[in-house]
């Protein structure tokens, strides 16, 4: 496990947390600010809806942090008690170490949060790499979760590797770079001015992981029984939304795959979506 800093500068550093502040004081809910200690380090947690309430626990993608759920706790705070959490070795408030992906050190860690927050039973909304942390999880501690959103999720088809020699070309590229890369991950979306600015010190500051997450084996799938919801871009530059579909598909039994036409690897209005598959509503 790493020690060494996540970011490029101490100065970076701040800037990327203070922005990520300045996002937090616009959370649509009255909201609880924590900190859950475990062995791999602190990690923060954003606690909000419905006191006693079903848990519904997000996890966010890699080179973020919990903000991106910022328009969507309004509707999942009406019926559940929600809890955002910044994942370990991100850019967000939770420690900066980063265990290895190939033993199971993220499940130990989510297991120990949900032991801490009391959190018995969960549906889980897990994006990206928030997917895949969700997903074996949900393999090793099916006990635990009663549903399982997967948000453009990885671990189900290998990265395009296209994508990230385009994305590590184009990097060194300054402005230019910058504009094409998020052409790639936002395809043709109208990006939210914030999100841009954002993202732009993400660029700029923070060191993103280059070691390829795990892809599950067919046998790991079969181990999931609960009701599972995957939602993909066609366009996704990263894995293949369609590949992802069947191979969910033909290992677990209680899974609905809806493929989003002209929308790439970031998905966005998708709440009312969501709350529609997990509460039963969309047939």
């Amino acid at each position: 496990m790493t020690k060494k800093s996540i970011y490029k500068s101490e100065s970076g550093k701040a800037k990327i947390l203070n922005f990520y502040e300045s996002l937090l004081s616009g959370w649509q809910v009255p909201v609880e600010k924590g900190t859950v200690s475990t062995r791999y380090g602190d990690t923060f947690v954003l606690c909000c809806g419905k006191t006693g309430a079903k848990p519904l626990v997000l996890l966010h993608g890699t080179g973020s942090n919990s903000a991106m759920w910022k328009a969507d706790v309004k509707e999942f705070s009406l019926k559940y008690r929600v809890y955002a959490i910044d994942i370990i070795g991100e850019c967000g408030k939770s420690s900066e170490n980063r265990p290895g992906w190939k033993e199971n050190h993220y499940s130990r860690w989510l297991n120990e949060i949900f032991g801490q927050l009391d959190i018995n039973n969960a549906t889980i909304i897990g994006c990206s790499l928030g997917g895949w942390i969700a997903t074996d999880f949900t393999i090793r501690h099916p006990e635990k979760v009663d549903k399982l959103v997967l948000l453009a999720t990885a671990g189900i088809t290998q990265v395009k590797t296209s994508t990230i020699f385009l994305i590590v070309i184009t990097s060194l590229f300054s402005n230019w770079g910058f504009k094409k890369i998020n052409k790639i991950v936002y395809g043709n979306l109208d990006i939210d001015k914030t999100a841009l600015e954002f993202a732009s010190l993400v660029k700029k500051y923070f060191i993103p992981r280059t070691d390829v997450l795990t892809v599950f084996t067919n046998s790991q799938l079969q181990k999931i029984h609960i009701p599972v919801y995957f939602i993909g871009g066609k366009q996704d530059c990263f894995y293949n939304s369609q590949k992802t579909a069947l191979r969910l598909s033909e290992n677990i039994k209680l899974i609905k795959n809806v493929v989003l036409p002209d929308t790439g690897h970031v998905l966005t209005n998708l709440t009312n979506m969501i709350l529609d598959l997990i509460e039963n509503r969309m047939n």
